[in-house]
């Protein structure tokens, strides 16, 4: 790659987590404020008050889903524009271009189906819509899983495999142990229901491995700009 390739490049990974990771956290804190958790109420069976609460949270929701299918958008540009910085193990680059291939396809998916709830389900409470709802609901928590594991625990990986001792650090290498680590736990929750115990550790050291990485970018941005 040319010296100029290589700084755009960096300087798109760099925005595009940064931007991403917010986005996946303020949607987070929305999702929060409004109470309405579909994990928690998948795993007690009672669909019938999430659906009060979405119906009386619709806004909030709306905006949540939004910022999400947002958010994965740009990690997966963020993934793609990282795997470029890494030439020397073309492989490992190429599975992390396949694993953010798979995992925001389907997790755009799950937002949707997810947003299809709210939207058009919420407002009916009754045995047909509350059916509809576990349903979609199921689909959706454990699409938006499995896509949470490819993203911010075994994406993570490789890219730290493949861009190490190119411009990944060592901290950071060391680091993405950690969000395979949790990826891991939370595969084991989807079958333990443990998500909203131990199987939610993934969020907070995956997405502050996320944060961590576009500090990197951008320092490594600007040692670029100086020479």
């Amino acid at each position: 790659m040319e010296k100029s390739d290589i700084k755009l490049t960096t300087k798109i990974g760099a925005i595009t987590t940064l931007i991403g990771s917010f986005c996946m956290i303020f949607g987070a804190m929305l999702m929060g404020v409004s109470g309405a958790d579909l994990d928690s109420a998948l795993d007690s069976g009672d669909i019938s008050t999430y659906l009060i609460a979405a119906n009386e949270n619709r806004i909030l929701l709306i905006a949540n889903l939004t910022l999400w299918i947002s958010g994965v958008i740009l990690l997966g540009a963020a993934a793609t524009s990282m795997a470029r910085l890494s030439t020397k193990r073309p492989a490992i680059s190429t599975l992390i271009k396949y694993c953010y291939a798979v995992a925001i396809p389907l997790v755009v998916t799950a937002y949707s189906a997810w947003l299809a709830v709210v939207v058009r389900v919420s407002s009916q409470n009754n045995q047909t819509t509350i059916l509809i709802a576990e349903t979609m609901g199921w689909f959706a928590s454990r699409a938006d899983w499995i896509s949470t594991i490819l993203v911010i625990a075994v994406g993570p990986a490789l890219i730290s495999a493949s861009g190490r001792g190119v411009w990944v650090p060592n901290w950071l290498r060391i680091w993405s142990y950690f969000t395979l680590f949790t990826g891991l736990l939370n595969a084991i929750a989807m079958f333990t229901g443990g998500l909203t115990t131990f199987g939610f550790l993934i969020i907070p050291v995956g997405m502050g491995w996320m944060f961590a990485v576009s500090i990197v970018l951008f320092k490594r941005l600007n040692m670029n700009d100086q020479k």
